[in-house]
């Protein structure tokens, strides 16, 4: 017995927090069967974070059926979970009151609450005023009010025009929020998305141990086995389902006291997606190019590579008075055997070997160019293998970045 935990301990890994731009997170939709019976999700931001503009979309199964009621409630849902840490959603079909088959939920980014102000006019007078982040008084609520970025306000004239209006620069740090759903003898479903062209290369699923206690914390966390196949097997696919009709006990955990325990509760994220054209296989491209990417060990990850000896080699050119972005997601080898060795070369100083641990937390690098090895060797254990993304930029960060990041100079 005591074998076998290790080994499901061996295989259990949560991949997730891969650094992607905008444009490979953007379209990227998580779907939840309607149910008959009554039933809720929730929504979840971390601590002193809010749903910014959460999307809730109701699929209709019939066409042009329908289709204002289930707009309206989609608006009426998306209006409880904005500008809130935590909100619920009723998925029962009688509730929602259309023929809908799913709900689809998109944009599920946090924001920090302290960066946003209210500035309200006044309908009867015209007066403007500020408040900070919180609930509208009634008072308020006569105004016409926005909540927009604390610190990127500036106040700009249109050409021609006497009116003065606010406009908003910057940028605000964004968190991933979650989907909590119950999990038991109800038949649910999960469906992940990826616009056309793009395929799912991060997604995030746990199973938890939840006291039937009002406020609760998980007493466990991991995966039952159905789960984690179904998981394993929506890398590098457009749209997968995530389903389950039974309760799910825990076979895979880093805490060996939870293995055999039976979860209550399900916590999902929004997926990451990516173009395929960006995948690339380090066995298979002697140069990676373009201006992002992905490299993984093998096209079946994160099930465990083949136990055949090989050795691959993949370079990356960094782009002159530019920089490069590198971040290892996961490595899982058998490291008696086997080695991924990433290595900075060139740029006017001596070659340098990149850690695993500076590479997990994301570096930038500056001139000449990378070289990615990856070695098989013979009677090998085999591992997930691993998952690395690079971004490469024109523009040349400032100097004390440069020190701060280029880890070739702390080396």
């Amino acid at each position: 017995m005591q074998d076998l935990r290790l080994f499901f301990l061996s295989t259990f890994v949560f991949v997730g927090g891969v650094h992607v731009s905008q444009q490979s997170r953007h379209g990227a939709v998580v779907s939840r069967s309607v149910t008959g019976r009554r039933s809720y999700i929730t929504l979840k931001c971390p601590k002193d974070h809010v749903f910014a503009n959460v999307k809730f979309r109701l699929e209709d199964n019939r066409v042009n059926t329908n289709y204002n009621k289930c707009l309206v409630n989609s608006l009426v849902a998306q209006k409880r979970c904005r500008w809130h840490r935590r909100c619920k959603i009723n998925t029962k079909a009688k509730t929602l009151n259309c023929s809908a088959s799913a709900i689809q939920l998109s944009n599920l980014k946090c924001v920090p609450k302290d960066s946003f102000v209210n500035i309200c006019k006044s309908a009867e007078t015209g007066a403007v005023w500020i408040t900070n982040y919180g609930r509208l008084k009634r008072t308020q609520v006569k105004g016409q009010c926005k909540r927009i970025r604390k610190h990127a306000i500036r106040i700009r004239t249109r050409r021609g025009v006497g009116q003065r209006r606010p406009a908003v620069k910057g940028v605000v740090t964004q968190e991933n929020g979650i989907i909590q759903d119950r999990v038991g003898w109800q038949k649910k479903a999960y469906k992940y998305s990826c616009p056309n062209g793009s395929v799912i290369h991060s997604i995030d699923l746990l199973l938890s141990y939840v006291p039937y206690a009002k406020r609760s914390k998980p007493l466990c966390q991991g995966l039952s086995p159905q789960l984690l196949v179904q998981k394993n097997n929506c890398f590098w696919k457009e749209s997968c389902k995530v389903s389950w009709d039974s309760p799910q006990v825990m076979a895979m955990s880093h805490d060996t006291n939870c293995i055999g325990k039976q979860g209550s509760l399900f916590t999902t994220r929004e997926h990451q997606c990516m173009p395929k054209k960006n995948i690339l296989d380090i066995c298979k491209k002697r140069e990676a190019k373009g201006k992002r990417g992905l490299l993984r060990s093998h096209d079946d990850y994160p099930w465990n590579y083949r136990a055949q000896p090989q050795k691959c080699t993949t370079l990356i050119k960094i782009k002159p008075e530019g920089a490069l972005y590198l971040r290892l997601h996961d490595v899982d080898l058998d490291t008696r055997r086997d080695e991924l060795r990433v290595l900075h070369v060139g740029a006017g100083r001596p070659s340098c070997s990149l850690k695993h641990s500076s590479l997990q937390e994301g570096v930038w690098l500056y001139g000449g160019y990378i070289k990615i090895q990856f070695t098989v060797h013979h009677r090998t254990r085999s591992g997930r293998g691993f998952i690395m993304s690079y971004k490469n930029v024109k523009e040349r960060l400032p100097r004390n970045h440069m020190k701060k990041s280029d880890i070739c100079s702390q080396v």
